[in-house]
């Protein structure tokens, strides 16, 4: 039976998203991670421990404060809730592997990368470096050639790369990330993240020019969209490149 298994996981998932948000918070405020007690940002009363039980908490208290009643922001379960989900899919795509575990701690970066993104459209350079040491580990299980990898980390950040030389429409951050992950998944679902990353991406930026809520100059935080791309295919990419192959067979 694997639901209790599977519970586990989305409980841990949930644990590790609260923690998430802690990082998520503090770390752009240059503030510790791990010294200092939970507050809440409107009054600055520290939270108790019972209102800290992911996601229920935000239920129970109906998305408000318990001292302030100020509204608390939605996506702090959310986060919880998609960590939770993310660990899941891992296990539901690898099972009991070594692939499991790169993957929960792969989601787990790119979860905090996309919200620090979002917020600062920053990518800071310690979490490219927790990819690579994944990679190390990768290495070891993959049924891939190291050739694969070696242009996986090529096949997207050099372009990248050109285009941020000439036109500066892409973030060094984005180069890096891409390349540790193109090194990490092998070129083909590098290629799969980048297809992804793109029509995400696209189409937020369409939409966001209709509603007239960017400008066509203003600047768009990629990163998300390139960490939805990398998880996805790092679940999905063998069986979406076949697919794709297929259609032309």
């Amino acid at each position: 039976m694997e639901t209790p298994i599977l519970i586990i996981l989305f409980i841990f998932g949930a644990i590790f998203g609260s923690f998430f948000n802690v990082v998520i918070y503090r770390l752009p405020k240059k503030e510790s991670i791990v010294h200092g007690s939970s507050h809440c940002p409107k009054c600055m009363v520290s939270i108790n421990p019972y209102d800290l039980i992911p996601i229920l908490s935000y239920l129970f208290l109906k998305g408000k404060c318990r001292q302030c009643k100020e509204p608390i922001s939605w996506r702090y379960p959310l986060i919880e809730f998609i960590t939770a989900l993310s660990f899941v899919l891992v296990y539901l795509q690898y099972g009991y592997s070594y692939f499991t575990i790169i993957g929960i701690l792969l989601a787990s970066i790119l979860m905090i990368v996309t919200m620090i993104d979002i917020d600062t459209m920053e990518i800071y350079d310690r979490f490219q470096i927790m990819i690579l040491t994944l990679v190390f580990g990768m290495l070891l299980i993959s049924s891939l050639q190291l050739l694969d990898h070696l242009i996986g980390f090529f096949v997207i950040s050099v372009p990248f790369y050109l285009i941020a030389y000439l036109t500066g429409g892409i973030g060094g951050g984005d180069i890096k990330l891409i390349a540790v992950a193109g090194l990490l998944l092998g070129y083909k679902a590098t290629l799969i993240a980048f297809f992804i990353a793109s029509i995400l991406g696209g189409s937020v930026a369409v939409y966001l020019l209709l509603t007239k809520q960017k400008e066509r100059k203003s600047l768009i935080a990629f990163g998300p969209y390139l960490c939805v791309g990398i998880y996805l295919a790092y679940l999905y990419g063998t069986d979406l490149w076949n697919w794709y192959l297929n259609l032309f067979a």
